[in-house]
């Protein structure tokens, strides 16, 4: 049975169901996808910015992201019962997903997984099947079983000549159905769409992304990380040191040096900073009555407000209280 992504009007005569989304101020915006169970931290330096087109068909569900200018890690589960696969071009520098470097190219992960990626400023187009409508068109198209191909990790394909390729043909296809968004045949241009999607995929996958899957094995840096993440979560309050962690997490201080490199790039102290900084950014950008800038400082354990502001500033390109100001005119 195919999975319908529910995302608006659900009668077959409406028009397509079309979202936009810019990404400004906090990750709400990117965060909010019909389906996805997602979170998000800015790990670079600047002002988050970017935009999203999302396209929804039967059983397939398109993004258009547009991440104009930091690096983001994302992590959590994407709509139960799918595979997505990710064209990423103009990427600045080299991503990671799930500890597999990620440039221009073309990927694909079973969301029986989570994912773990750091995503750079890239324009990026995620294309999310329903497992089951995929695997039965590969089988009688391409004669390709799909059910344990990812069932490990991921699958990446360094390309960006294929990227430029499927982007193309994929943004065709967006400018085809704006141009026949209306009610009119709207189930017959829904269907005609997703044969579409489902056969430029096809051959992309068998010629591209069977012979590109890893063989490496990410299972015991990730769950170092995961568990690293959800430790520094219950005490963002009283933030521990390094050691702490270790002694925690009964790791060495190399192994985890070691999984936070070859996950996302980045040291544990700098991951540790940007997680107590941006859940100090999403407090503030809530803006509820009554909160003042000291009780983010408060709340996710930071010694000196002038310290806090610098390196919040830093991060994010304007002080805490401007992100307070805005969300406050924004209510």
């Amino acid at each position: 049975m195919e999975r319908q992504f529910e995302a608006g009007p659900s009668d077959a005569m409406a028009p397509l169901v079309r979202r936009e989304r810019e990404f400004s101020a906090d990750f709400a915006a990117m965060e909010s996808i019909p389906g996805w169970h997602i979170q998000c931290l800015q790990v670079s330096r600047g002002a988050l910015a970017g935009h999203s087109v999302d396209l929804h068909l039967p059983a397939i569900q398109l993004l258009f992201e547009d991440y104009r200018n930091v690096a983001t890690n994302h992590f959590g589960c994407g709509p139960e019962g799918t595979i997505t696969f990710g064209v990423a071009r103009a990427m600045q520098g080299v991503g990671m997903l799930n500890g597999i470097p990620w440039r221009d190219g073309f990927s694909a992960f079973d969301t029986r997984r989570e994912i773990d990626s750091i995503v750079m400023p890239t324009q990026l187009i995620s294309i999310v099947v329903d497992r089951c409508l995929l695997g039965e068109y590969l089988w009688h198209t391409e004669h390709a079983d799909i059910e344990r191909w990812l069932s490990d990790r991921p699958a990446v394909a360094n390309d960006a000549s294929l990227a430029a390729s499927l982007s193309q043909r994929l943004h065709l296809l967006l400018d085809r159905a704006d141009a026949r968004s209306d009610a009119a045949n709207a189930q017959a241009l829904r269907h005609h769409l997703q044969q579409g999607v489902m056969e430029l995929l096809g051959p992309s996958i068998v010629d591209h992304l069977y012979a590109a899957r890893s063989d490496r094995s990410e299972a015991p840096h990730i769950d170092v990380v995961r568990r690293a993440r959800d430790y520094l979560r219950e005490h963002q309050d009283d933030p521990p040191s390094i050691g702490q962690l270790c002694l925690a997490l009964g790791v060495s201080r190399r192994w985890l040096q070691w999984s936070f490199n070859e996950v996302l790039q980045i040291s544990p102290h700098a991951y540790l900073r940007a997680m107590r900084l941006g859940g100090a950014r999403r407090m503030l950008a809530m803006g509820s009555p009554g909160v003042q800038v000291k009780d983010a400082v408060e709340a996710f354990g930071f010694w000196h407000l002038s310290r806090f502001s610098h390196d919040y500033r830093s991060l994010f390109g304007e002080l805490p209280s401007e992100t307070l100001r805005r969300a406050r005119l924004r209510a």
